[in-house]
């Protein structure tokens, strides 16, 4: 049901799922992700102990059908509990909530035009006006500018974190693109230069609102 809820949510991206808090535990990539849906009644560790036990990066809405948890659940500074059964209007209250507290934290971080990342084992400085689109490729990220590609490990949700908001846009699972670089736009692409990008469907009523038509 939350996997239909995240679906049909067009700022929501379902990164990965655990059959257990210890298959969670054992992601090296777990705190790349902004928000944690966490059920408390789970094989071999519960969720509340969970929580006790990981130095937790991405905000947390616990989910249980027994309710006598919630005050031990915002003892951890929970973003909500969502009591089952969850109605769509009631997750969708939840993760803007969530969304409005990621928001607010990334808006007090210092200022920068610039990222570091890792090439011909050092750092190169890359203005943000440099890159012109970031690939998903397996478990690693192509950042490509008008001179080179950089290649990172990394998800797409942690590279998206790292840049602006007002300037870049994701349109597809697998892209995200500078704004300012988009050339041409129709009903399922976009052309940056002589690259042509798939806009996702969830991801195009995003698109078309950040665009100055005419």
């Amino acid at each position: 049901m939350l996997k239909k809820y995240i679906d049909k949510t067009n700022f929501l991206y379902l990164y990965k799922e655990y059959e257990s808090a210890v298959s969670a535990i054992e992601d090296p990539n777990l705190n790349t992700a902004d928000l944690l849906i966490l059920d408390i009644e789970m094989p071999k560790l519960i969720g509340l102990d969970f929580m006790d036990n990981v130095d937790l990066k991405p905000k947390v809405i616990i989910t249980s059908i027994n309710c006598d948890y919630a005050v031990r659940a915002f003892d951890f500074d929970v973003v909500d509990f969502l009591a089952k059964p969850v109605s769509y209007s009631r997750f969708l209250q939840s993760v803007y909530g969530a969304q409005t507290r990621i928001d607010s934290e990334v808006s007090q971080l210092p200022a920068s035009n610039h990222i570091y990342i890792r090439s011909n084992n050092g750092y190169t400085r890359v203005n943000f006006d440099e890159i012109i689109y970031v690939e998903a490729y397996a478990d690693y990220m192509n950042i490509y500018t008008r001179k080179e590609r950089f290649t990172a490990l990394s998800t797409m949700k942690a590279i998206e974190e790292r840049l602006p908001r007002d300037k870049f846009i994701r349109v597809h699972r697998s892209y995200l693109v500078h704004i300012d670089k988009i050339h041409r736009f129709e009903d399922n692409m976009i052309q940056l230069g002589k690259k042509i990008i798939p806009v996702s469907r969830s991801c195009r009523e995003n698109l078309v609102k950040l665009l100055n038509f005419f």
